[in-house]
């Protein structure tokens, strides 16, 4: 198995895979974080009205979402501290480590080869790192802070130093898995659950476009602008997104179907046009029958794009008509790509406006 690895001979901040970690994370934390400030201020504006029913809905609207995307900032200067304090500043090393059993506490704990032992929440790390029994680490500084990362994660992890660690607790034994079935794989079946909610994908279009039409209905008697002007900009968002997010759900069935049908992963050799802004992320792939086929990837997830551009390889989990479901084995990712077998180029096909607030930026990808 070939997995995406951090390269060990440049600084950190330097690896092609680090950078578009955090140029991912950045772009995020800036798009969502302008729409917080300006539907605050709106909030701010509501609350000062007179309490109409209109007015007190389109407060309540302003607010859940400068909450939901105002936490994306604050998340983005958790997981940028390891950039502030210089860490990447010095390369990743490959260092080999043990996964100690969980702690009461809920941490993981990972012990390096000399003896240094990093805690944390690593979230899905340590089954990697378990695997591979190896970690790539940046770290620890004079205070004892440190950031991880596995083979096949396009993400990285804070840690601490262990100051006081048990030299009694036991590791985590390392247990041979065969390569069988994409659902035997408890890392697979994991982010299949997250995959079907994809099925459900027009709720993100329909459930606001309801919600603009009540408040656009409660803001008419007594009349309340704030409440109309609100409620009529949710109302037509959500009806203009509904006919993609429809569409993207029909992708998500058929993704769902070929993973369930899968017996087992099919590697296929792709290579990736180089990335435009506003495209989809597109490949050629040498089909398992001998074909050259174009494969468009319409949801693209970050840790598939960054495996197959660093190994070449494209694992299938399963395909249904011209849809396949694309993973990586061992690591918790999915998504799918459409097949169209009769071109070998990308047609100028810009995706929609929608999907233009949650495309990763893959303008880092190698070329």
């Amino acid at each position: 198995m070939q997995y995406l690895e951090p390269n060990t001979d440049v600084p950190a901040k330097d690896d092609w895979s680090t950078g578009l970690i955090l140029r991912d994370m950045r772009w995020g934390a800036k798009a969502l974080g302008f729409i917080a400030l300006a539907t605050g201020a709106g909030a701010v504006a509501c609350w000062l009205l007179a309490s109409t029913p209109g007015n007190l809905g389109a407060f309540v609207v302003l607010v859940l979402i400068t909450f939901v995307f105002g936490l994306v900032p604050l998340m983005y200067r958790v997981e940028t501290r390891a950039q502030r304090r210089g860490l990447l500043e010095q390369p990743w090393r490959r260092v080999p480590a043990q996964v100690l059993e969980k702690y009461d506490d809920g941490t993981d704990r990972l012990r390096l080869a000399d003896g240094v032992v990093l805690r944390g929440w690593f979230q899905d790390l340590p089954d990697m790192v378990l695997e591979r029994e190896e970690v790539f680490v940046c770290g620890p500084d004079a205070d004892g802070r440190a950031v991880v990362r596995a083979a096949g994660f396009a993400k990285m992890e804070n840690a601490k130093v262990d100051r006081s660690p048990d030299p009694e607790h036991p590791a985590c034994e390392r247990e041979e898995r065969p390569l069988g079935r994409p659902l035997d794989d408890p890392a697979t079946a994991q982010a299949f659950q997250g995959f079907r909610w994809g099925e459900r994908a027009w709720l993100w279009a329909v459930v606001p476009a309801g919600a603009g039409a009540v408040l656009v209905l409660l803001s008419l008697f007594p009349l309340a602008p704030a409440g109309l002007v609100v409620g009529g900009l949710v109302l037509v968002l959500g009806l203009l997104g509904i006919p993609t997010a429809t569409e993207i759900s029909r992708w998500y069935r058929d993704a769902v179907r070929a993973v369930e049908n899968s017996a087992q992963w099919t590697p296929v050799t792709v290579t990736l046009f180089p990335w435009q802004p506003n495209q989809n992320v597109a490949g050629l792939a040498q089909l398992p029958d001998g074909r050259l086929a174009l494969v468009q990837f319409v949801v693209p997830e970050l840790s598939v794009i960054a495996n197959i551009a660093d190994t070449g390889v494209m694992w299938i989990a399963g395909t249904h008509d011209d849809v396949i479901a694309v993973g990586v084995p061992r690591v918790p990712v999915l998504t799918f790509a459409a097949v169209q077998p009769d071109r070998d180029t990308p047609k100028e096909d810009p995706i929609p406006w929608i999907q233009r607030f949650t495309q990763p930026d893959f303008s880092g990808l190698p070329r």
